[in-house]
Parts: structure tokens; sequence; C-alpha cells
């Protein structure tokens, strides 16, 4: 299976504040100038400077484009100087990079979802339809999740749908992937994922439903290929 990743960087905290602020007085811009283009609060950006506030890797996207810079360059913790790149256009001016959505098969619809922890539980005709997020395991081609007794989620059972994505926003790409199935107890506590796994919080799971999947489909958005490297 092919599929087009992202590289991560972990910002040095040590670094970062002084590489922003010595960036920004480079170019002549002021604090208002940094909130502008990037999109995002003058506080933050001041936070930012102060080293209060860590970015995500999606904001720290933002920053090397409104510095004209790279992220790496952010993040250096030597005194070299910055490369200068010019940034991308902001959204809706201009072209955007070439992307294509391509529907994934369904063995790489699995492989996604084994890679996720927490997923999107809807109940679509109920009475009173919502969409929830849980932690989940794969049990083979099914979902399980499991809740508190008094949760709204322990009800659940006949026809569902569960949704899991990722976006990642700086490189434009992502994927998602839907389930349609028919929601369950799961009688059986050998089947139950531990207490501590998935990060959405939890403090009862005394249900657990199991979603047996019907339908699985799913589409992932990449950078378009060029003739002759499809």
């Amino acid at each position: 299976m092919t599929e087009e990743t992202a590289g991560t960087v972990h910002p040095s905290i040590d670094a970062l504040p002084g590489r922003v602020t010595s960036r920004r007085h480079e170019l002549g811009l002021s604090v208002e100038d940094m909130a502008r283009r990037t999109g995002l609060p003058r506080a933050w950006v001041d936070s930012v400077e102060s080293g209060s506030t860590p970015p995500s890797a999606p904001a720290l996207s933002r920053l090397a484009d409104a510095l004209e810079t790279t992220v790496d360059d952010l993040l250096s913790a030597s005194p070299a100087g910055f490369t200068h790149r010019v940034p991308p256009r902001p959204p809706g001016q201009g072209p955007g990079p070439g992307r294509e959505l391509v529907e994934m098969n369904d063995e790489e619809c699995q492989a996604h979802l084994l890679l996720q922890l927490v997923g999107r539980v809807a109940v679509p005709n109920g009475p009173d339809p919502f969409v929830l997020p849980v932690n989940y395991v794969m049990l083979g081609r099914d979902v399980m999740f499991c809740t508190a007794a008094d949760s709204v989620l322990a009800g659940v059972e006949g026809p569902v749908l569960f949704e899991v994505d990722e976006i990642l926003d700086a490189a434009r790409i992502g994927w998602s992937v839907l389930i349609r199935g028919t929601a369950e107890r799961d009688r059986d506590p050998t089947d139950a994922p531990s207490a501590a796994e998935g990060p959405w919080p939890a403090d009862h799971r005394d249900v657990c439903i199991r979603i047996r999947a019907e339908r699985v489909t799913g589409r992932r958005l990449r950078p378009t290929v060029g003739e002759g490297v499809r």
C-alpha cells in the first residue's frame, strides 16, 4: 500500500521563541503583522515569543509561512541565518497545490482504522440524532467501544455510522473512513478494550458496544501524481 506522509519535527522549546522573535525583527514585522499573516490572535503570537505556548504542528507551519522561512530553521538551536522562502498564498487566493481525492480499498481502510484510537459514533435515525467521539479498538472488521452505563452511548443499538479521520492541515492531505453497521451490546468481557486505552476521557466504562461492520468505505486526499509516476 502506497501512502503519503508528512514528517514531524518536535519544537525546541528553548530555541523556538528566540528564533521566532529574531526572524520577525529581521523582516521588520510587528506582532500585529504576524497575527494578520498567521490568522491567529496577537496574544497567541506573544505567548509563542515568550515561550509559554509551544505551537502545534499546523500552527508551527503557519509561523514558518508568515516568517518566510522553514520550520527546520525556526526549530534550529544554531544561530545560523534563516533560509528565505516565498510563503504560499493564503487559502482562496490563487491556485492551491494540486491534490486529488482517491477511493481507498478495503485493505487500506482497515489499515487506517488500526492506526487511530478515537472515532465518532453517529446515530442519525433516532429520536434525538447525535455524533459523539469515543475511544475504540478494532476486533477484526468490527469496532468496539466502552462507555458508562448512564451515557447516551450505552443505549446505542441497531443501525449506526462510525467515522474515523486524520487531517494534516499543514500538508493539505488527509483521509477518512466510514463504517456502516449494526450496534449491539457485547457480553464477552475479554473483548473489552482497556480502560486506559485511548486519549478520549472516560471515567467509567461499564458497557461495551460492538459495531458489526456491514460496509466500509474510505477516501484520502493526496498530492496530484504526475505523469509517469502513477
